[in-house]
């Protein structure tokens, strides 16, 4: 098959494709573009190299550089830009990557990684071009490779292939009418699923696409009021300084939708939305469903507080106890999903087969929800333990696992404490020797783990409590019973 990107220009050449800052290009620009990014590459990077990973925020760069590597039929490992040299090198270890692709204002820090060659995100100014590689959007072939931290501490590979992620941007066409008239706004990273999905709706739908380097609250207000898009993908916390912004005169009348994920939205949050006449679609997702698989429209929001929504198309959702036998209505469970946006395996996650799919494919989230008497699906907890500060996915487990390696730590116990700003941050329990101090802990941490991981605050004590079983009892640190087991010194 030819590339999405190859369809879109026979299709609609002349159509605005790309806007980055104050340019523009049609699908026509952006191939002409791509083309030199792939002679760019096939000229530096030797052919056998099936897989090559992208650093850095986001740019036109980085945008052109993901469509070329595609075009010459290379996967993606896609590298979060806020993790440390340590956290790189074990992705790039497990993912046998051998060339990195990175921004200038990274190269010098990523100088720090043993074993790959580092290549400048950038390219000179040539004319030749080469043939495009029958190769690329192979349904079956692995598109990306996206890293994210199970509750074993190891993070894993999630492999996205182009099949996953074209049922993704179907579905999304589906439930939120998507045209080739909509201009889709991106202030979340491209190396999440959030942002690399709105590069495959555009793609596959054919609609325009609007990039951020970052998230600006005042600029995006801007944009929206001035007709520079008609949908955007936010986050809770970018939805609040959007809300703080939002304009007298409203946004211009062809803004459709807010698709809102990384956290529920409060209950004042959506009466100030139904305020504004500001239609906010509330979705649950991971990267392993490649963005979202189940949404929750903005007329059903007020009725259905709290709930996450309905399965999008050929999306199917069940909840099953713990020996695997699905529930009736209104009771908790883990839920289990089965759809083509589901990836199949994790990337030399043989061990993680049996455990994370069932022998009939339905995919365990490791999320307790239910499902309601019209099958709306609410969720009680995620991973039962998953921080999410801001956007960004924290899991407990992988900071405790880093912390317990400090020789003067006995005990650890990572959880989530409320935040205005954040919704939620990491804050760690800490059973210690006489010699450890908060600012010990924290130099250590800052060494092996990316910043938004590191514990906000640290709690020294005596003792953590357990079950009668001599379990960890973390949800009594969520409580005022917490209080019991700080000792004089906690910070």
């Amino acid at each position: 098959m030819s590339s999405w990107l190859q369809k879109q220009v026979k299709e609609r050449p002349n159509h605005p494709a790309f806007y980055w800052q104050d340019d523009v290009w049609s699908f026509a620009d952006v191939e002409q573009e791509v083309q030199q990014w792939m002679t760019e590459f096939a000229k530096k990077i030797p052919q056998t190299e099936k897989r090559i990973a992208l650093f850095g925020r986001n740019s036109k760069e980085m945008y052109f550089s993901i469509l070329a590597l595609w075009e010459i039929g290379k996967e993606i490992v896609f590298l979060n830009s806020h993790l440390s040299v340590k956290e790189l090198e074990y992705q790039l270890t497990d993912a046998n990557v051998n060339w990195v692709v990175a921004d200038n204002e990274s190269l010098a820090n990523l100088s720090k990684l043993k074993q790959v060659k580092l290549l400048e995100m950038t390219r000179s100014n040539h004319t030749e071009k080469i043939i495009v590689s029958t190769s690329a959007y192979q349904l079956n072939s692995t598109a990306s490779i996206m890293y994210t931290s199970g509750t074993t501490g190891n993070p894993k590979g999630v492999v996205q292939c182009f099949s996953n992620h074209f049922a993704s941007a179907m579905a999304t066409q589906e439930n939120m009418q998507v045209t080739t008239e909509d201009c889709w706004l991106c202030p979340v990273p491209l190396f999440h699923i959030s942002g690399l999905s709105i590069v495959i709706r555009q793609l596959v739908l054919g609609c325009s696409f609007r990039l951020y380097d970052r998230f600006d609250g005042k600029m995006v207000t801007a944009d929206l009021t001035q007709g520079k898009g008609t949908i955007i993908s936010v986050v809770t916390l970018m939805l609040q300084e959007l809300l703080e912004e939002y304009p007298k005169e409203g946004y211009d009348h062809r803004f459709k939708a807010m698709l809102l994920g990384g956290g529920p939205i409060s209950k004042k949050a959506l009466e100030t939305c139904e305020n504004f006449g500001i239609p906010v679609i509330q979705s649950y997702g991971m990267t392993e469903t490649c963005s979202q698989v189940v949404a929750l429209s903005f007329k059903d929001a007020s009725k259905k507080m709290g709930s996450v929504g309905k399965p999008l198309m050929g999306m199917a959702v069940k909840v099953v106890d713990e020996k695997n036998q699905e529930i009736s209505a209104n009771q908790v469970g883990e839920v289990l999903l089965k759809g083509k946006n589901v990836i199949q395996h994790y990337l030399n996650g043989e061990q993680w087969q049996t455990t994370k799919w069932t022998a009939d494919g339905w995919f365990k989230t490791g999320d307790m929800g239910y499902l309601d008497d019209e099958g709306y699906l609410y969720l009680v907890s995620r991973l039962s333990e998953l921080i999410i500060s801001g956007g960004e996915n924290i899991y407990p487990t992988e900071v405790e696992h880093v912390l317990q390696e400090m020789p003067e730590i006995k005990e650890v116990a990572v959880v989530g404490e409320p935040d205005k700003k954040w919704g939620s941050i990491p804050v760690a329990y800490i059973v210690g020797d006489a010699t450890i101090t908060v600012e010990k802990i924290n130099a250590f941490a800052q060494t092996y783990l990316a910043k938004f991981k590191l514990p906000k605050k640290v709690y020294l004590c005596d003792t953590l409590p357990k079950t009668a079983s001599g379990k960890l009892a973390k949800h009594r640190l969520t409580t005022i019973e917490r209080e019991a087991f700080l000792s004089n010194e906690h910070s």
